[in-house]
């Protein structure tokens, strides 16, 4: 199959792993065919199972690239978590804003959102990650030589401090978003891109059901678009606090 200058394209499944996951959490990495795409760390792509037109496109953060395509963590509950090799697929992407990582890059997140994390230290493995985790959860992390898992915000903001980062990429769940805002004494001017959960339903801007409000962007800031990692600073979480998705 040619897959040169499509953006949307009909494609498969390829392999199917089992992913171990903290706590009772388990996860699938799937492994699709597209050998030409093209992403950084940040982007995703919609997929929908090729099951005609009631089946819903969703978005899925990229992983990892292969020479036979890219893949995707799905998530219990995901519509890919059933998915096994040969199941038919339509995909369009890479979206968004990649966010590169450097070797002075913090990723900061939750044992929920581990997954989201995942694509900067592939990028860069001389990353470190800082995760915030219930105590049942700390011997999975510690396995990885590159987590430092914390049990408390405040925790996490004192080792934010320690390592003196020079940028800081954070997946974590809004209130602990804003709770750590309040606890860390952040540099000024220090790079500070935060997971903007959104409903993402087509992944060009076209829909509009991920816009947040703007004090400069009349219409919004299209997440699927300009995001989903955004600057800290661009999102009015005062006004758009329901918007977003808790991981648990």
């Amino acid at each position: 199959m040619s897959f040169k200058n499509n953006t949307i394209i009909e494609t498969r499944v390829l392999e199917v792993r089992e992913l171990g996951g903290p706590g009772k959490r388990r996860w699938r990495e799937i492994l699709v065919e597209y050998p030409e795409i093209s992403f950084g760390p940040g982007q995703f792509v919609m997929i929908r199972k090729d099951c005609g037109p009631t089946c819903w496109a969703y978005p899925y953060m990229l992983q990892r690239s292969t020479d036979r395509g890219f893949t995707v963590c799905a998530v219990e509950n995901s519509s890919l978590y059933e998915a096994e090799a040969g199941t038919p697929l339509v995909v369009w992407g890479a979206n968004g804003r990649a966010v590169r990582p450097g070797v002075d890059t913090v990723v900061l997140s939750q044992s929920a959102t581990l997954f989201l994390a995942a694509p900067f230290l592939e990028a860069e493995p001389r990353c470190r990650q800082i995760v915030l985790c219930d105590p049942a959860d700390r011997n999975f992390l510690e396995s990885s030589p590159s987590i430092l898992p914390v049990e408390s915000v405040e925790e996490m903001a004192r080792e934010l401090e320690l390592a003196r980062p020079g940028a800081v990429v954070a997946a974590l769940n809004v209130s602990v978003l804003l709770e750590l805002a309040a606890a860390w004494n952040r540099p000024e001017n220090l790079p500070f891109d935060v997971f903007a959960a959104t409903k993402i339903s087509c992944g060009v801007g076209g829909c509009k059901s991920c816009y947040l409000h703007s004090r400069s962007i009349r219409l919004g800031i299209p997440v699927c678009c300009s995001g989903p990692y955004l600057p800290y600073e661009r999102v009015d979480f005062e006004m758009d606090c329901r918007c977003f998705h808790t991981f648990e």
